[in-house]
């Protein structure tokens, strides 16, 4: 970094005050404005030149002196005013307050993109500054004295009292160094008394090292300066000091003496110390955090690139963490983590870092680090170690961890690259089963970045209404004649064609998504059954529609479905919602309060995928269904020899519960023939038709099939 010139006393002090600033947020730039003076700026040499050049009142910092509150803009470009526009794509400022608690200036620190500040940057900065204006207040007070004495308006007795009640240290020295003034605070501050300190020399404040003569020669010109120092007590305890000293000129110009004030540093670098830990360390473990591990990982992704040794990172997520804190609450969810942390350390050498990135995500980089060998050693002992029982306060927990490793083998050029692909392939650890490893790969940031296209292309295709809605008949078996349809919902890509639910439905629950589409497939597949309902002979149709466990959790879901039934004009008991286990494992008291408004309405509730999961069994008496619809994989071609007996068993339970059964996948004839014969009620599949569009399900009703 490259700092101004400005004509401040304490520059230095400053300056470096600044520098911490722009370092603690992250920013390529920072500055501390005060009256009309330049900046003291901290950042890049090339750019910000406007910036650096503006007086106070003709910047975002005025606006935040003038209010003497923080000014936060994650995009400055769209919301200053644009008299006080200066460049910055996003700019963080926060007021610097002198002794009485005014405000005497602004530190912001700035960056050329748009981008969010956190409330934790906020209020480092906000530390930053308060150190600022400790730093102006000694020299403030005594150059006002001065300016008062010089222009009549108190005596010299005055300010010589006013020195000695001072906190900071005043002493005057004479050419040979030897003291000839001291106050009260000086020698209080180095363990003496006053009288202890005249006569003596300057030197008895220093360290050895630093004795040195001041010669008259090479002061010339030079009339102060002000210098962060050493400086030792009466007992040889050293303490850090900042150092301002002023030469005395006699009548003819010459050097006469000096005139030092002395701040003891030691609170305001214990501060420092402590903004600096706050910035690099997670709060909760104790671990570096991200932007520490970042920095880390620069180094050995240099030494990578100069062939001086590989590394890998660690990236480690949780397994249910969210069911802690859900079940037990965030108490329990912290001594978690810290817990995590503790038994982590364990799998790796004392050179390796461990570190929180965020919520229950853990890293860790290992340097020299040749192959995967070593990484997967570790990810096994992770996962091990964590396997184990947690006993907690709340009381005991069980974790593991999913984890991805990313090897510099790989060739990367940036830490954020590097962490980047941990986490994909930490994710497709958690996608494929909790509790394993992953090694990166190139394919998995090709399918990476296919998900995040296929995203951008779901959105737009939701603002397109690039989405169809195909229905299958559902048969029923007694008469073998068409009872209604089950809404499924294909995507028109422009490029693609038809796209089908398995691969995009999944990303639409993963965003957010579902909400929209899940809305529009019932929309259009309501608006379709009334249509046919009105055509003579339909009027019973019925239409199932699938739901989520992300529509499920959504409070408004029953206004919704609500507002569409009124909207189409069909029969509540006419839809059908499908639900699938999902739904059922996430059995909130708002998911039953759904499911109880929705039977309120008249829909009917099926449970789809009956039979695939471990749990179902324990909750059908919690839930008010009306029907189950077996899975296909017990009649479809691959069904095993025990199929029959486990359908069965299937529909007698739900002749006992008092429901209906629906099975999918029908393919062949004898499957129909053996649904009948153990007294299941409907049955879908191609063997009655494929799913359809609007026109083609039309047609069909038209030719009134009999199976």
């Amino acid at each position: 970094m490259s700092l101004a010139s400005p004509p401040h006393t304490q520059a230095p002090e400053l300056a470096r005050l600044v520098r911490l600033a722009a370092r603690l947020a992250g920013a390529p730039a920072a500055f501390l404005s005060l009256g009309d003076d330049p900046p003291v700026y901290a950042g890049a040499d090339e750019g910000w030149s406007a910036r650096r050049e503006a007086p106070l009142a003709r910047s975002l910092c005025g606006r935040v002196v003038a209010e003497g509150r923080t000014l936060r803009m994650a995009d400055a470009r769209a919301h200053a005013e644009p008299a006080l526009w200066l460049g910055e794509g996003a700019y963080l400022g926060v007021p610097v307050r002198g002794a009485d608690g005014s405000v005497a200036g602004c530190l912001c620190v700035v960056d050329a993109q748009p981008r969010a500040w956190s409330d934790d940057e906020a209020e480092m900065l906000a530390g930053v500054a308060e150190l600022a204006g400790r730093a102006l207040q000694p020299a403030a007070a005594l150059e006002r004295a001065a300016a008062a004495v010089a222009d009549g308006r108190i005596s010299l007795r005055v300010l010589e009292k006013a020195v000695e009640t001072m906190q900071v240290g005043v002493t005057i020295t004479d050419m040979e160094g030897r003291i000839v003034y001291t106050n009260p605070a000086e020698a209080r501050m180095h363990g003496y008394s006053v009288e202890e300190l005249i006569g003596q020399h300057g030197r008895i404040f220093a360290p050895r090292e630093s004795h040195r003569r001041i010669e008259p020669g090479p002061m010339d010109g030079v009339a102060s300066w002000s210098r962060e120092t050493v400086n030792l007590r009466k007992d040889g305890t050293p303490f850090p000091v900042l150092l301002r000293s002023d030469m005395v000129m006699d009548a003819q110009g010459r050097p006469a003496g000096l005139v030092t004030c002395c701040e003891d540093l030691t609170a305001r670098k214990a501060l420092e110390r402590k903004l600096l830990h706050n910035a690099f360390y997670d709060q909760l473990t104790g671990l570096p955090n991200r932007g520490l591990l970042t920095h880390r990982l620069d180094l050995a992704v240099e030494r990578a690139q100069r062939g001086e040794g590989g590394f890998a990172v660690l990236m480690a997520g949780l397994d249910r963490f969210k069911r802690v804190n859900d079940g037990l609450g965030r108490a329990a969810g912290d001594e978690l983590l810290r817990a995590v942390a503790e038994r982590l350390r364990d799998c790796i050498r004392p050179d390796s870092m461990l570190a929180r990135m965020a919520g229950d995500e853990f890293a860790i980089l290992l340097d020299e680090a040749h192959g995967p060998g070593e990484a997967i050693r570790v990810a096994r002992c992770m996962q091990e170690v964590l396997r184990a029982p947690f006993n907690l306060p709340a009381g005991e927990v069980f974790t593991g961890a999913s984890v991805g490793i990313a090897l510099s083998m790989t060739g990367y050029t940036k830490a954020e690259d590097v962490l980047r692909d941990a986490a994909i392939a930490m994710y497709r650890s958690k996608d494929r089963d909790q509790g394993h490893y992953q090694v990166f790969d190139l394919e998995m940031h090709a399918q990476a970045m296919e998900r995040l296209r296929m995203e951008g292309d779901l959105r737009r295709a939701l603002e397109r209404r690039e989405l169809r809605v195909h229905y299958q008949p559902v048969v029923a078996l007694e008469t073998g004649r068409v009872s209604g349809f089950e809404a499924l919902a294909r995507w028109e890509h422009p490029e693609r064609g038809l796209v089908f639910p398995d691969a995009f439905i999944p990303l639409a629950e993963e965003t957010g998504l579902i909400l929209a589409l899940g809305m529009e497939v019932l929309e259009d597949a309501c608006a379709a059954l009334r249509r046919w309902q009105a055509r003579p002979g339909c009027e019973g149709l019925t239409m199932a529609v699938n739901l989520s466990a992300r529509q499920f959790s959504d409070p408004g879901l029953a206004e919704r479905v609500e507002r569409t039934l009124r909207a189409t004009g069909i029969a509540p008991g006419t839809l059908k919602i499908e639900i699938t286990e999902s739904v059922i494992l996430q059995l909130t008291a708002e998911v039953s309060e759904t499911m109880s408004r929705l039977k309120a309405l008249g829909v009917e509730l099926y449970l789809d995928d009956f039979g695939t999961g471990y749990s179902s069994l324990s909750y059908l008496h919690r839930i008010p269904l009306d029907a189950l619809k077996i899975d296909r994989s017990f009649v479809g071609p691959n069904a095993g020899a025990e199929s029959p007996h486990l359908v069965r068993t299937i529909v007698a339970m739900a002749q006992a519960l008092g429901v209906t059964v629906v099975t999918e996948g029908v393919e062949r004839a004898e499957t129909v023939a053996e649904l009948r014969r153990l007294g299941c009620q409907f049955a879908q599949g191609y063997f009655f038709a494929h799913p359809l569009d609007e026109p083609a399900a039309t047609a069909l009703l038209d030719k009134h099939p009999v199976w």
